[in-house]
């Protein structure tokens, strides 16, 4: 048995419907696109720790996560998380104002972590031979989460008419 509060009686006027979620936070108010944000910057960091470099040889296969080894795997998944939560703070805390506009640090950080893991393709972090050597699924996965993210920055930054620093103010809309 469930208990209901009574009706209000009548010719008055009901209660207003309690706010949405915790202290008032409706997940309906933050745009598709910046949740997307948000969960390529977690989710990059989170594939960072699963089979991130690759040994194979003579049968034996070794995988380790981007914090084992070699700088520009795991600064990248920290930037990403760093991005995420910049724009975090953005939606969820508008009152705290920052330094810098939070989507185009946003931006940056995700700028930044994309050149690290590009960087992360030509280099060999590890004591294992290169012909043993490769990358795994979870720096693939982050890699595309990374461009996910700092396309996904370019364009809420249009659409939410930030002013993008240097020669990015120049490119064209990408989104409407």
């Amino acid at each position: 048995m469930t208990f209901q509060p009574p009706p209000p009686p009548p010719g008055s006027t009901p209660p207003p419907p309690p706010p949405a979620g915790p202290a008032g936070f409706d997940p309906k108010s933050i745009n598709t696109l910046d949740w997307a944000i948000l969960g390529a910057g977690v989710l990059g960091f989170i594939f960072s720790l699963f089979g991130y470099y690759k040994a194979s040889a003579f049968g034996y296969s070794d995988t380790e996560g981007a914090f084992g080894d070699g700088f520009f795997g795991w600064f990248a998944a920290l930037l990403a998380l760093a991005a995420a939560a910049v724009l975090a703070v953005h939606l969820f805390r508008p009152q705290v104002s920052l330094p810098v506009p939070a989507r185009v640090l946003a931006l940056i950080l995700f700028v930044i972590a994309f050149i690290c893991q590009f960087i992360t393709l030509f280099i060999n972090p590890t004591d294992v031979p290169d012909k043993y050597f490769s990358l795994g699924f979870g720096f693939w996965i982050s890699f595309i989460l990374v461009i996910i993210g700092t396309v996904l920055s370019v364009v809420r930054a249009q659409q939410t008419n930030t002013a993008l620093p240097g020669p990015l103010k120049n490119i064209p809309k990408i989104g409407s």
